[in-house]
């Protein structure tokens, strides 16, 4: 079974909730058999959420359940904001994805420069810490794109995992799920998030992985799902995370 978790028919602010945009993201999800599609847009653009609509297309279309999601920034020290944000939304779901270090937005490509005028290594301490503040938080369900600051294709000089294993301990002490997220296939880095080596860990600490294609047009949905899901058997994984109400169902791949 197919699902896709981070969906964003409002995109950048140029797209919407509109009862036409959001059938046109579920007609695709049913073309490439996914059988639950979340709608996950960013949280700078509430003002457009439209969860009415959601549920009205939702009664249109019976091979395809809508949820009805949000993709949220973590800003270490803003924990009460965001927690009294979330609350005014009948979520199914969290994505606590992390896209600034400081006023810093490091996966723009407007702001690529900046990697040249920084310490590699220092940059994913950094991010790490952030995505293990963001786990501890109690505010999300998913963490999103583990390891997107490798977006433009820039590592540090050590193993991965010296920065990700203990990231990944405090997900799994926090029963939380992170993404298998193919959009990095469209990225200078062209690799998915996270990368093997980090899914195998995740395998080994029992994590729980749901699939996402973080889609900004109806044409993206459930981009490289298969291949995703193939991946995921590979390593051991048998069954994915499902959501409804903040509640985490598995069900067999």
């Amino acid at each position: 079974m197919l699902v896709d978790y981070h969906v964003h028919p409002i995109a950048h602010d140029d797209g919407d909730h509109s009862e036409d945009n959001l059938r046109e993201f579920v007609k695709q999800a049913k073309k490439v058999g996914v059988r639950e599609l979340g709608i996950a847009d960013h949280n700078r653009y509430f003002d457009a959420f439209q969860p009415e609509n959601i549920q009205t297309i939702n009664k249109e279309f019976g091979e395809v359940e809508l949820k009805f999601g949000i993709e949220m920034d973590y800003t270490p020290g803003q924990e009460e904001e965001i927690a009294e944000f979330l609350d005014e939304f009948e979520l199914d779901y969290v994505i606590g994805s992390i896209h600034y270090l400081g006023d810093w937005m490091f996966d723009h490509p407007d702001y690529v420069d900046e990697y040249n005028n920084r310490d590699i290594d220092e940059i994913y301490e950094r991010y790490f810490n952030y995505v293990s503040q963001a786990a501890k938080s109690g505010l999300f369900d998913i963490i999103g794109h583990l390891d997107l600051i490798k977006v433009f294709d820039f590592h540090p000089c050590c193993d991965i995992l010296e920065y990700a294993k203990l990231v990944l301990e405090t997900i799994a002490d926090e029963d939380l799920c992170i993404e298998i997220n193919t959009n990095g296939l469209n990225k200078p880095v062209e690799e998915i998030y996270p990368s093997r080596k980090i899914l195998q860990e995740a395998y080994n600490l029992e994590i729980p992985v749901t699939l996402s294609s973080d889609a900004h047009v109806p044409e993206r949905v459930g981009e490289e799902l298969e291949m995703a899901k193939e991946i995921l058997k590979e390593i051991g994984y048998r069954e994915i995370a499902t959501f409804k109400k903040r509640q985490c169902k598995l069900i067999s791949i």
